[in-house]
Formats: structure tokens, C-alpha cells, sequence
């Protein structure tokens, strides 16, 4: 995290947070919780995630780095932490109370970086399978 707090770094840490928590990215922004007016509420149009209106950070032009991308299968017992660790990552919230996953839920995170080894940062797709 040292880097990402720096003056260079900065800029690409400010493209994943909005209002100093992270942006999820690919997903349906929650409705506000309907009233109860006796009429039931509209049908979400966009059940599954907008396709190109947020998939990744907007850098400028003159930040653009590449995208690197892994899918990481997260298994094991039931109750561990897996399904809160990812949120943890991702900077959704933590559920308070156990859940067990059914099937699996995909989660995408985005995390710039810059590698020991290379003079440019990068950005690291990271896609959890849960």
C-alpha cells in the first residue's frame, strides 16, 4: 500500500475509490428500499451487471497502464471467511452473520500496483470465484 499512497501513485488509487471507499465495478447499484404504497415495485431491467458502463477504472490518457488479469478459485470449509474476505477486497460489506454460499458468486476486483521489477504500474484484474 505504500505505493498507492504516494504522489505517483495516487492518481490510480483516486480511479477505484469513490468517496474514499472502493467503486464496485460490472455490478447493479442497489435499489433504494421500496414504500410501502400497496403497489409492488418496478422490475429491475438490469438484472445482471451493465456491460461497459463501469467495467474497469477511467484513468487519463496519460496514466493508462495494462490490465493484468487472474482468476482465483477461493474453496474450502464451510464458515472459514472466504465469502468475507473477498467483500473485504472488493470494499463491500462485510455480511455480520454466516451465509452459506450457494453455487458460485463472482466478484471482480480492480488493484493497481507497481511490481519491484518494472519502472510502470499496472492494474491487476483480479476476478474471485467464491
Amino acid at each position: 500500500p505504500g505505493w498507492l499512497l504516494s504522489p505517483p501513485g495516487r492518481p490510480y488509487l483516486d480511479s477505484i475509490l469513490h468517496k474514499e471507499r472502493r467503486r464496485v465495478f460490472g455490478e447493479t447499484p442497489a435499489r433504494p428500499p421500496p414504500r410501502n404504497t400497496g403497489v409492488s415495485p418496478p422490475k429491475n431491467p438490469f438484472p445482471v451487471a451493465f456491460p461497459g458502463l463501469l467495467e474497469r477504472p477511467a484513468l487519463p490518457p496519460a496514466l493508462a497502464v495494462p490490465t493484468v488479469s487472474y482468476k482465483l478459485f477461493l474453496s474450502g470449509r464451510s464458515g472459514v471467511g472466504k465469502t468475507a474476505l473477498v467483500a473485504a477486497l472488493a470494499g463491500t460489506p462485510v455480511p455480520p452473520t454466516h451465509h452459506e454460499t450457494l453455487g458460485i458468486e463472482a466478484t471482480t476486483v480492480y488493484w493497481p500496483a507497481k511490481p519491484r521489477a518494472s519502472a510502470h504500474p499496472v492494474l491487476f484484474q483480479l476476478h474471485f470465484w467464491d
